[in-house]
């Protein structure tokens, strides 16, 4: 326990909170531009909680992500309202661009298998908030939740277990309130 009880150990931890925090008030957040924000300051918050961890792997996945989210936003700002419902030749020139990115940056900073489960988690929130059907984006919520969970444990943030498997009770309430709601149409 001596390592958990460092100041570098705690401080991640503190930042991880913070992250996490910000992530769940994403969902209460409706003006874009103040969404964007909030989204880009958990990752940074994330990206240093990962950094005094030593997850190089997540730490990239952060910066990209971060990228991601800031052309994402700014392309679906200019974007028609009829054309929001539909995947572009440009949707998908730009998941493979962030898929590659994505890639190139595990492939440098992995340190073994177990490391590649923040790129999972990174790669299928990226096609689940990509593709367009609410129910595919919610049962990939699934899987993002449980390849984050065994990175955190394989980091050993104790506070990112904690709250992930939390967001991931929710995730899947939230499955099933939506397909209850469904049934019902």
């Amino acid at each position: 326990m001596g390592e958990w009880s460092s100041s570098v150990y705690i401080t991640s931890q503190v930042f991880v909170f913070l992250a996490y925090i910000l992530l769940a008030l994403t969902y209460f957040i409706t003006h874009r531009w103040k969404l964007l924000f909030t989204t880009i300051i958990s990752n940074v918050f994330m990206g240093i909680g990962f950094v005094l961890l030593g997850g190089w792997v997540a730490v990239c996945m952060c910066g990209i992500a971060i990228c991601r989210d800031i052309v994402n936003s700014v392309i679906n700002s200019h974007r028609n309202p009829k054309q929001q419902s539909k995947i572009t030749k440009l949707d998908w020139f730009l998941l493979a661009v962030w898929i590659s990115l994505f890639s190139i940056a595990t492939f440098l900073t992995q340190t073994g298998f177990m490391t590649f489960f923040a790129f999972f988690a990174t790669i299928t929130f990226t096609v689940s908030i990509w593709q367009k059907n609410p129910l595919v984006y919610r049962i990939l919520g699934i899987f993002v939740g449980i390849f984050w969970i065994i990175y955190n444990i394989v980091v050993q943030s104790f506070m990112g277990i904690i709250l992930e498997s939390t967001l991931l009770v929710f995730v899947i309430i939230g499955l099933i309130t939506y397909c209850q709601k469904s049934i019902k149409k």
